[in-house]
C-alpha cells in the first residue's frame, strides 16, 4: 500500500498538467489573433479611399453657397442715422468680386438728398447759432470686404436659413455743395441667403470726410470731420447663378 501511495500523486500529477500544458499556448494565441483582427478592421479599404483633413473640419460641413470666383451684384436703399437735422435717404448699388470665399473687392456708389427736419428751424429761431453744412450729394468708393464668419438660423424650427457676416473698408471721392472731398468709409453687414445666388443684405457704413462749415452770427468758417452713418438694405445676386463645390 505504500508503494501504490507514493505512484498515485505522480501519476494525478502527470494526467492534470498535460491539459493544462495544451491549454496555456491556445491561450497565449488569442491576444495574437485579437490584434490580427483589429489590424485587419483598422486598414482602410482599398477602394473608395477618402482622405481626411482633422485641421480642416468645419462646424458647419459644406456650406450651401460659395463666393469664390463669382460677381456680386447689389442695389440698395439707404438712409442716415446720426444726423438730426437732416435726414439723408438714397440709393446705390455696389458690384464685388469674390477672390476667396472670405475675401472680396468692391466698388461702390450712392447719391443721397437730404430733408431738413423740425430740429433746424428750432434752431435758428432761438439763437441763430445753428452752422451751415454743405450737404453730401454722391460719392464713389473702392472697398475691401472681409468675411470672417458664416453661420446658420433655425427658422420656426423647420427651416435653415445661412449667413455671413463681413467687415469692409475702403477710400474713395464723396461731392459735396462744395466740392470734391476725400472720404474714407467703414462698416459692417450682414449676408442672409435665400438661396445659393439670391442674398438680403443689410448694412451700417460711416462715410467720413473733412467739410468747411459756416456759423451765421459770427460769419466765421471753420473745416471739421464729417461721420455720415449709414443704413442700407437691399436685394442682391450672385453671378453666375451656380458654381463647383471646392472644400475651402
Amino acid at each position: 500500500m505504500n508503494k501504490y501511495a507514493a505512484i498515485l500523486p505522480l501519476v494525478l500529477t502527470a494526467l492534470v498538467g498535460r491539459p493544462l500544458a495544451q491549454e496555456a499556448p491556445a491561450k497565449e494565441a488569442a491576444p495574437a489573433k485579437q490584434a490580427a483582427s483589429v489590424k485587419e478592421a483598422a486598414a482602410p479599404a482599398k477602394e473608395g479611399k477618402v482622405e481626411v483633413r482633422e485641421d480642416r473640419i468645419k462646424a458647419i460641413q459644406r456650406k450651401p453657397f460659395l463666393k469664390r470666383g463669382r460677381w456680386h451684384l447689389e442695389p440698395r436703399f439707404m438712409i442716415s442715422l446720426n444726423d438730426a437735422f437732416y435726414q439723408r435717404m438714397g440709393g446705390g448699388a455696389s458690384i464685388a468680386y469674390h477672390v476667396a470665399d472670405s475675401l472680396a473687392l468692391e466698388l461702390n456708389a450712392a447719391y443721397v438728398g437730404a430733408i431738413q427736419t423740425d430740429m433746424v428751424v428750432f434752431f435758428q429761431q432761438a439763437n441763430q447759432a445753428l452752422p451751415k453744412v454743405s450737404q453730401l450729394q454722391y460719392w464713389f468708393t473702392f472697398n475691401g470686404q472681409w468675411s470672417p464668419l458664416y453661420g446658420k438660423l433655425s427658422l420656426f424650427n423647420d427651416s435653415i436659413l445661412y449667413f455671413d457676416a463681413y467687415l469692409v473698408g475702403g477710400f474713395g471721392l464723396a461731392q459735396t455743395e462744395t466740392g470734391s472731398k476725400f472720404t474714407s468709409n467703414l462698416g459692417f453687414g450682414l449676408r442672409y441667403f435665400l438661396t445659393s445666388w439670391m442674398v438680403i443684405c443689410l448694412e451700417v457704413r460711416d462715410l467720413i470726410y473733412t467739410e468747411k462749415l459756416r456759423l451765421d452770427i459770427r460769419r466765421t468758417d471753420y473745416t471739421d470731420v464729417q461721420h455720415q452713418l449709414l443704413m442700407s438694405a437691399g436685394v442682391s445676386f450672385f453671378l453666375p447663378t451656380s458654381f463647383e463645390y471646392r472644400y475651402q
